[in-house]
């Protein structure tokens, strides 16, 4: 495995194990980390393309590849397809029944929203789908027809790949 990829996954307690850092270095390191994820997200988002679903996964994916829990994103888009709003709406182990549409569509109401883009990762890599990932999207994509704002895509992020629900049919 590439050493710079496993740096980034450590936390501060194991960084500081390594030879020659302290707590202060680690936290150092942590946030160079942190500030190059930011950097890379920046460049991606002056230029990103709310229909093409790799462009959105590009976009993520500095976020998400190495989280060691779920993390489930919400893109908010105006009627042009312009960005109002994103959102992590939750962190942690996820099935599809702790994902509650009403906190969702309150956020999209707020700002404004006419489509939505739902995103998380799998920590293991694999991007495919679960069954309780088919079950939220389901009921995140009728809630929304229901209040006039549609879901345009599901994306899943694994380690430098993604599945796209409306690449695959599946919307």
């Amino acid at each position: 495995e590439d050493d710079l990829a496993a740096l980034c996954r450590l936390g501060p307690d194991k960084l500081c194990r390594l030879k020659g850092i302290g707590k202060v270095k680690a936290v150092q390191i942590l946030c160079a980390i942190e500030l190059g994820k930011r950097l890379m997200t920046a460049e991606r988002r002056e230029n990103l393309n709310f229909t093409a679903p790799e462009q959105i996964a590009a976009y993520f994916m500095p976020r998400l590849k190495d989280e060691k829990k779920e993390n489930v994103w919400i893109l908010l888009l105006d009627g042009k397809c312009r960005l109002l709003h994103e959102e992590k709406i939750y962190e942690g182990t996820v099935k599809a029944s702790l994902i509650s549409p009403r906190e969702i569509f309150i956020s999209a109401l707020e700002k404004e929203a006419v489509y939505l883009f739902l995103l998380h990762n799998h920590p293991s890599g694999d991007p495919t789908p679960s069954n309780d990932d088919f079950s939220m999207t389901k009921r995140i994509r009728d809630s929304g027809r229901l209040l006039g704002i549609e879901l345009l895509d599901h994306i899943i992020i694994g380690d430098q790949t993604y599945v796209s629900f409306s690449e695959k049919g599946f919307m």
